[in-house]
């Protein structure tokens, strides 16, 4: 169902993609770490739909997203990276892809998914870019057709990655948190201040249904 992403000439250049260009890393050997951790703690439930969040912006979240599915994806799992952060897009720049059509392109009923999921050249990784953001694409992210959407990528892909906007900074985070299976934390060691993270995990915890599976550390 997904087309392929022309062009991509910067594609291994780009530092998010550290895990795909040098597997044999040790930033890369962490997010297997993770990645394993993650199947761990599950308690036997597959977790298919995975947020990842931060309390405030360039704490590395996205990055982690990144580099989570690219570990799933090497490991012979089906992923697909949703990005939702309406705030600050980045997904597609990371791999050098259109930004539209894309996620609020569906929510607003314009298009199919069929239409808008890319493929990227990393085997088994697949990216819906957040689409032309709409005057509504707030509100769109709450609605029914979200919760469609995410039903019927659960069902295509092993495990769907949703690269969200800072959770403090953004109301509609907490409501999509609510329609996945877990959460991810992303703090930054220096940056991120002990109480932002506190008031994060606090607020994910009393405004979403899902549990936070794990906490990702950067810079530590």
């Amino acid at each position: 169902m997904a087309r392929k992403v022309k062009g991509q000439s910067n594609f291994q250049t780009n530092k998010c993609l550290l895990s795909y260009i040098n597997p044999h890393a040790a930033i890369a050997a962490e997010y297997r770490a993770i990645r394993n951790h993650i199947e761990c703690t599950s308690d036997n439930n597959k977790l298919r739909s995975l947020i990842i969040t931060s309390p405030s912006t360039r704490e590395g979240k996205t990055t982690a997203t990144v580099n989570l599915a690219i570990s799933k994806a090497q490991h012979g799992e089906k992923v697909l990276i949703i990005d939702a952060n309406m705030r600050n897009p980045k997904i597609h720049h990371i791999f050098q892809t259109n930004i539209a059509p894309g996620l609020a392109n569906v929510l607003a009923g314009e298009c199919t998914l069929i239409d808008v999921i890319n493929q990227t050249k990393i085997s088994n990784l697949d990216i819906l870019p957040i689409g032309m953001l709409l005057n509504n694409a707030m509100e769109d992210i709450d609605s029914s057709l979200m919760d469609d959407l995410l039903s019927m990528v659960t069902t295509q892909y092993d495990c769907v990655l949703i690269d969200s906007a800072p959770v403090l900074d953004a109301l509609n985070t907490n409501k999509l948190a609510s329609k996945c299976d877990g959460i991810i934390l992303v703090l930054s060691s220096g940056k991120t201040q002990n109480e932002s993270a506190l008031k994060a995990k606090r607020s994910l915890e009393f405004f979403s249904k899902a549990k936070i599976v794990g906490v990702i550390v950067n810079n530590s």
